[in-house]
């Protein structure tokens, strides 16, 4: 299998504080005075052990408005990088659609007909968007392209274009019968809040997201900047990243920023800034298989056994980089980890297994 296919299979993660407190140079979390005074002697343990197995990228850990630990690891370099968000652009998107539910401007068991009656493939305005927020949807996987999002196949960045275009293709499956990991579903549900809204997707991003959480530094690809050299890159394979057309993802997957602003999502999303408290239980209420709208959520009891910790994972997952996000919305613990290496598996947490276990771990057990 050719390494462009290998990639193109994989480009997507599957299913699956006070900043200025702390800097981190190299290798090694930093006081301000310069000397080490780790919050955690067991997260920077945890964290030395997954540097041993080779690990390079960035790891962030907080609970609350206290900063834990903050370390950039090998080739990450300057740990305030800006990098690509990847797929937790769709954890954005659906908590712009649960705005619009909370607003009565959408219901989550409603059909996309209802709201997009001339959808150009019939079959696909049966879908609800309960199903295409979790992927339910049966709806045609951009997958079957392999190059639709490399840089060279210059697909621009026309949301409402690729949702009535190559995601309006033949569906795989009946809605609601089959779980397939999708970016159509969510390019589809971006070009529905842009009809919703009468809004760009990126300006609801703006004023929705960044905005409330002063996410200072981040921001959207589009055509325009399809890719940015000075953003963190990675390896995939062995070997440098391909050449990827990251404005090709829209609200599956294009926004970027950097650690500082992915914390500050996660704490506007504890603190309930974008959502109320009921509209986000709703939206972290796992099924049968964990999967909830535009998240993960399991029991982890690494820590505990007897007493495991809710956590809700996001993923993403675009070439070379790979981003793990786990928020423990009870106790406000937030683990970052972004890895540099695309071939890197960050999944299993939830069997207290893969790299973000140990870190997990010690973060719910530090005081």
């Amino acid at each position: 299998m050719s390494r462009l296919h290998q990639f193109c299979r994989r480009y997507v993660g599957p299913a699956t504080l006070v900043l200025s407190s702390l800097f981190a140079f190299g290798n090694t979390a930093l006081a301000a005075d310069g000397k080490n005074k780790n919050a955690s002697n067991d997260i920077e343990a945890a964290a030395t052990a997954l540097q041993q197995t080779g690990f390079q990228g960035a790891i962030l850990a907080a609970r609350g408005d206290k900063l834990l630990y903050k370390a950039s690891i090998g080739n990450f370099g300057d740990i305030n990088r800006t990098f690509r968000f990847a797929s937790i652009t769709k954890e954005m998107t659906a908590i712009m659609l649960m705005q619009e539910v909370e607003a009565g401007h959408l219901q989550l068991d409603a059909t996309l007909g209802t709201y997009w009656s001339d959808y150009p493939n019939p079959a696909v305005r049966a879908v609800t968007i309960r199903q295409l927020m979790t992927h339910y949807s049966g709806l045609f996987n951009d997958n079957a392209v392999p190059t639709f999002h490399m840089l060279n196949a210059n697909n621009g960045d026309n949301m409402q274009k690729f949702a009535t275009g190559m995601c309006a293709g033949q569906m795989n499956s009946q809605p609601g019968t089959t779980f397939d990991y999708n970016n159509c579903d969510y390019m589809v549900l971006g070009a529905l809040l842009e009809k919703i809204t009468q809004q760009p997707y990126v300006q609801l991003l703006q004023k929705r997201i960044f905005a409330p959480a002063s996410m200072n530094s981040s921001g959207f690809y589009t055509a325009a900047m399809p890719d940015n050299p000075e953003h963190v890159h990675g390896s995939l394979g062995g070997q440098a990243e391909p050449e990827v057309n990251f404005a090709s993802y829209g609200a599956a997957g294009s926004s970027f920023g950097t650690l500082k602003d992915l914390l500050a999502f996660d704490r506007a999303f504890i603190k309930d800034k974008y959502i109320s408290a009921k509209s986000r239980s709703e939206m972290i209420k796992p099924n049968a298989v964990g999967g909830a709208l535009g998240v993960w959520v399991y029991p982890f009891n690494g820590a505990d056994e007897k007493n495991p910790t809710v956590i809700v994972e996001r993923q993403g997952w675009i070439a070379g980089i790979r981003i793990l996000n786990l928020v423990d919305v009870q106790s406000g613990n937030i683990l970052i980890i972004v890895s540099t290496n695309g071939d890197l598996d960050l999944t299993q947490t939830w069997a207290n297994k893969g790299p973000a276990a140990g870190l997990l771990k010690a973060l719910l057990q530090s005081k």
